[in-house]
């Protein structure tokens, strides 16, 4: 619903600017440029003409969207993360925090870092292992 509402309130008060390249969200650009083309929004399509039914539609993908991932980006964009929750704050036995009981952590949220070449890839799964076990239980 509040996503609903942020969209009705760009199209009331940005009628005019093309929805592929009005993100009302906090998001990159071109995240929001390929969310629109893939639920059929025309580049050139004006807030004003936005229809219900796309409306919905591009809720639903950014609430609902499932992508798969395959590869490296084009760009070589891809880079770790450094520093993130203080490891004295977390219980490494079940990945829940020592100071917010019932929040876990896993993966590079975590202030972990190492050699590159996949201990980064490790840490994420085995503290998501870890989480999801105690999360189960």
């Amino acid at each position: 619903d509040v996503l609903r509402q942020q969209l009705l309130a760009v199209k009331s008060q940005l009628p005019r600017r093309a929805i592929a390249t009005s993100c009302p969200l906090p998001i990159p650009r071109r995240l929001w440029e390929h969310l629109t083309v893939a639920v059929g929004i025309d580049s050139e399509k004006r807030w004003s003409e936005l229809s219900n039914k796309s409306l919905n539609q591009l809720i639903q993908e950014l609430s609902q969207g499932e992508y798969k991932i395959k590869g490296k980006g084009a760009f070589k964009e891809e880079f770790v993360t450094c520093g993130g929750v203080n490891l004295k704050e977390v219980d490494f036995k079940t990945m829940e925090s020592r100071c917010c009981p019932g929040l876990y952590f896993a993966g590079e949220i975590l202030d972990i870092d190492g050699v590159t070449g996949g201990f980064n890839f490790q840490s994420a799964w085995t503290t998501a292992w870890l989480a999801g076990q105690a999360i189960g239980k």
